[in-house]
């Protein structure tokens, strides 16, 4: 099974979503590391190259590649042992502003939203800085960060099959997991 992880930047879905990958024998992916790696470029020199629909255009193409790897819900990977082996999957916080992106996860995989509130998404990118993040750049932070979640809310909201708060993702992956185990 592969469990998305959606949500605006800060709310925590690299963070959490790798440790509870950890904790529970899951693996874990990131969009955002899969095409900085595979593109030889940081998110922030691909947004500066391309721009925003260029870089989801590329960002697209990596989520697709890693969800056909496991085969969907339905012919989950397997690890060495035949068991059927579940995939955390982060995304950027805009992936599922992208169509194409939000039809795949919706269809393919088990999207979460882990909802926050302004605040705390602005608290969370204030302690870890917004380098990296050019959606952010060159903003006033808190305008930006309530400008963007306002614009991207109802995009969350369709793809989701699940809204969480950052404390409720482990208990939820852990039910989606019980019939597998």
């Amino acid at each position: 099974m592969i469990f998305t992880l959606i949500g605006f930047m800060g709310c925590g879905k690299s963070s959490i979503g790798k440790h509870i990958a950890g904790k529970l024998g899951c693996d874990f992916a990131d969009s955002d590391i899969l095409v900085e790696k595979g593109e030889g470029m940081t998110v922030t020199e691909i947004f500066s190259r391309y721009g925003e629909t260029g870089f989801r255009e590329i960002e697209y193409r990596y989520i697709d590649r890693t969800v056909r790897s496991y085969g969907g819900r339905a012919d989950w990977k397997r690890d060495g042992d035949g068991k059927a082996k579940s995939l955390i999957f982060a995304l950027g916080g805009g992936a599922v502003t992208y169509k194409a992106t939000a039809t795949l996860i919706k269809e393919r995989t088990f999207p979460i939203y882990i909802k926050c509130s302004p605040e705390e998404l602005i608290a969370n990118l204030k302690e870890d800085g917004t380098a990296g993040r050019p959606m952010l750049a060159g903003y006033d932070l808190e305008t930006r960060v309530r400008q963007l979640l306002s614009e991207r809310e109802a995009a969350y909201g369709n793809c989701a099959r699940l809204i969480v708060s950052p404390s409720g993702l482990e208990e939820a992956i852990v039910k989606g997991l019980s019939p597998i185990r």
